[in-house]
């Protein structure tokens, strides 16, 4: 880093606050100001112009102009006089219509022409999130207690096992940079969303000893530069929601990765404090959407009553859960007496023949999905998952020596090519236990059968083929139900495998 005459640069242990700015040139600014739409370029502008938010948005004012005047007469923005010119400026790109392109433009190279601040990058990264809830990766993560074996119980039974710690935004956050700040300088936005019960951490990481605005300024191209990581604590929830990447398809190498790692593994321990340790557990849960994160891993979701249960989970029906049973079928036969009554010919009405033995079958199918999967598994509902991986751990029936040798020797070749494969392990490869658990049977053949589904919304897909008599719902295994709440696991014996109390793999 160059020096400057007449001052020392050296190392601290200060974060990055929120005044330090970026050029608008820099290439994190112009990725994030160019995935906004002009309204929420407009809405955050307003933001920045309140007053609680002026020290660290300060915008390119008259008066800010002094001995470069001369050089700024071609500038495509004249400078607005005062904060309440700027706020009637921007009143009116909201009240009329115009493209994106106007008002970014106007903020890089007119208002914000000297910089663009960490804070205004923070919140247009956080405002891009809420525009698009599907454009990042979510992985749920559930905090639990580290067991103290070296406090001694009585005889009182208690809970405190289960209990959850308080969250305290600024003691958190306390505990977070003392965390952080000997390995890397970092910047800190936490907020708390009215649209959602969610509260959102980004942290902005920057692999340098320097936190000054020349150490921010350096754009690198390598992708392990400065990252951002997002937070989201679902309210009155056990699980944190963990998106390691800025953007869908972002290539993070071997370096970033560990930093990002850093930051994770930093969060379980701004939470503990003596004798009451804390640590992050895996849920086999990963999701795109917000709504669906917040369907299975949300506020009351902790007990995974997905598929079939969510009607207990929701209160889809009035009556008690005993009684469901005879409530589906009064249902049933309300249904059928108000289809006899649509059927009936009115005045001017023509009859029309309608094959009641294909009707009652398609009823008959729609009511098993309905059964099956609850209120869950709708096309439209916003809670869809996009991929859903399962491996199969049943053995195949016993057969003939023959046959069983030939697959033996098959299977044999088959886990030796896996073993030679390169690229990133899978969560579904076995571990070694598994294979000692597989080997330990006797006479058994267990192949390494993957089932993968794919789409925009998975369980709504099953419901539908269900309901087009595609998959026979009724024999059916439970996990194509989505009610195991998990999207990666291992099947046996018809059931998603758990590992201690976490189901999946």
């Amino acid at each position: 880093m160059p020096a400057i005459p007449g001052k020392i640069t050296a190392p601290n242990y200060g974060n990055i606050p929120h005044s330090h700015r970026l050029p608008v040139t820099h290439r994190e600014v112009v990725r994030a100001f160019g995935k906004l739409s002009r309204t929420s370029l407009i809405t955050l502008a307003q933001q920045w112009l309140q007053k609680k938010n002026r020290d660290f948005c300060k915008p390119y004012l008259l008066g800010d102009q002094d001995k470069n005047a001369e050089e700024e007469d071609d500038a495509p923005y004249e400078p607005a006089e005062s904060y309440e010119e700027l706020q009637e400026i921007y009143k009116e790109l909201l009240s009329r219509k115009g493209g994106r392109r106007e008002v970014m433009d106007r903020i890089l190279e007119g208002d914000w022409r000297t910089g663009i601040s960490m804070y205004q990058l923070a919140t247009a990264e956080i405002q891009h999130l809420l525009d698009h809830p599907q454009a990042l990766r979510w992985t749920a993560k559930r905090m639990a207690k580290i067991p103290n074996n070296r406090v001694v119980k009585d005889m009182e039974v208690t809970n405190d096992s289960e209990h959850l710690p308080r969250f305290q935004a600024q003691t958190f956050m306390t505990n977070l940079a003392k965390e952080l700040s000997p390995l890397m300088k970092a910047h800190y936005l936490i907020t708390k969303l009215k649209t959602l019960p969610i509260t959102i951490l980004r942290v902005y990481i920057h692999d340098s000893p320097y936190s000054s605005e020349a150490s921010l300024a350096t754009d690198s191209n390598s992708s392990d530069g400065a990252k951002a990581v997002f937070f989201i604590w679902p309210n009155g929830s056990p699980y944190i929601y963990v998106s390691l990447a800025t953007h869908l398809g972002q290539v993070v190498g071997d370096e970033g990765r560990h930093l990002r790692d850093v930051v994770l593994q930093a969060i379980p321990k701004a939470f503990s404090r003596p004798s009451s340790r804390y640590q992050l557990t895996p849920t086999n849960f990963t999701a795109r959407s917000l709504s669906a994160l917040l369907a299975y891993r949300g506020p009351g979701k902790s007990n995974a009553a997905a598929g079939g249960w969510s009607i207990f989970a929701d209160h889809s029906f009035s009556q008690n859960a005993l009684d469901f049973v005879a409530t589906g079928k009064l249902s049933e036969a309300k249904g059928t007496s108000v289809d006899a009554v649509a059927q009936k010919a009115g005045p001017g009405r023509p009859k029309r023949h309608i094959d009641a033995t294909e009707t009652q079958e398609v009823k008959r199918r729609k009511a098993v999905a309905a059964g099956r999967f609850g209120s869950s598994g709708k096309a439209n509902d916003g809670q869809g998952i996009e991929r859903f991986e399962v491996r199969i751990d049943d053995p195949f029936p016993p057969q003939s020596n023959s046959t069983q040798q030939q697959q033996d020797a098959t299977g044999a070749s088959a886990e030796t090519s896996r073993g030679k494969r390169k690229g990133r392990p899978s969560l579904l490869d076995r571990s070694a236990e598994d294979i000692q658990e597989i080997e330990e049977l006797d006479n058994a053949w267990v192949p390494d059968v993957r089932v993968t589904f794919s789409g925009s919304h998975v369980f709504a897909g099953v419901r539908e083929l269900v309901e087009q008599g595609v998959v026979d719902g009724e024999q059916m295994p439970g996990w194509m139900t989505g009610e195991a709440g998990v999207t990666i696991g291992a099947i046996k014996n018809g059931r998603i495998r758990s590992k201690g109390a976490v189901p999946g793999v």
